[in-house]
């Protein structure tokens, strides 16, 4: 598809009903307490393909907090000035254990400059968390990532899958992560979908150590056990978001990771999250 046309659709997809179905403006969202937000990944062929026009259009649908997962070859000041543009806030930017462990600083000074809250670690490649004490060098290394962030204004934050629940030489990665990170420099985003597919309860997890959980990933999982649009599935989000053991999350990015429609289904989810967030 030519990019004038992607270009189109786009701006289709923004200008479309989309906000008002859900009954709300943007002015509405920001009068609650959350607002909410979406994981780019989700919209990542269109972020590879044109970045401001995408944020725009997700800007359009409602949104004012994103969250990245890679900048697609934009310098800091593009990407905060296309922020700036739109009225957007990306508290959260995710990066790789990878990189992290070995060269943590080029990350933290672009999310600094970009005005990132949280530097999260999204993810580790597979050969390298297959034993408990792999597991103990990534709190070693959240923590030296924390010290950095800290250094520039920020804190970092580990986001989970439902590996980290798979015990590991008898013990649960997670359980690790928490008790091996420091309280005052890593905290953690919940994956919903994540921890509910590794059969855990969401309310139980983050009971477990409530005030470092403070974002979270709202992905929705239907009866069969696939990932679906929010609001499409089971996962009780309101009743769990409006328990007191979630008061420490600020920010919820709806997110899905492989979606038919990557658009439609940001968009349908953020009608559901208007219900969710009340």
């Amino acid at each position: 598809m030519a990019t004038i046309n992607r270009r189109e659709l786009l701006m289709a997809t923004a200008a479309t009903g989309v906000v008002a179905a859900t009954g709300k403006t943007a002015a509405a969202s920001e009068a609650t307490t959350r607002v909410p937000g979406v994981q780019l990944y989700t919209v990542r062929d269109s972020m590879a393909e044109d970045v401001a026009t995408t944020l725009q259009a997700i800007a359009g649908i409602g949104y004012r907090e994103v969250e990245f997962a890679g900048y697609f070859g934009h310098a800091p000041a593009e990407i905060r000035g296309m922020l700036d543009d739109l009225g957007l806030a990306s508290p959260s930017t995710h990066i790789d254990g990878e990189s992290a462990r070995d060269n943590p600083m080029p990350f933290v000074e672009t999310a600094a400059e970009i005005g990132h809250d949280y530097v999260t670690i999204a993810w580790m490649r597979p050969e390298n968390r297959k034993t408990i004490d792999d597991f103990k060098r990534w709190a070693e290394v959240a923590n030296r990532l924390g010290e950095a962030c800290r250094g520039a204004g920020m804190r970092a934050a580990y986001h989970n899958h439902d590996f980290e629940f798979q015990a590991l030489d008898g013990e649960e990665p997670f359980g690790l992560l928490l008790a091996e990170t420091d309280p005052e420099l890593v905290f953690f985003e919940l994956d919903f979908y994540w921890t509910r597919f590794a059969d855990q309860d969401i309310r139980d997890v983050i009971g477990r150590a409530p005030e470092r959980f403070v974002m979270s990933h709202i992905k929705d999982m239907d009866a069969e056990g696939n990932m679906v649009s929010v609001g499409a599935g089971t996962i009780d989000f309101g009743g769990i978001l409006a328990d007191p053991v979630a008061a420490s999350i600020r920010h919820c990015f709806v997110e899905h990771d492989n979606p038919a429609d990557p658009f439609r289904s940001v968009a349908y989810s953020h009608q559901s999250m208007q219900t969710i967030l009340r």
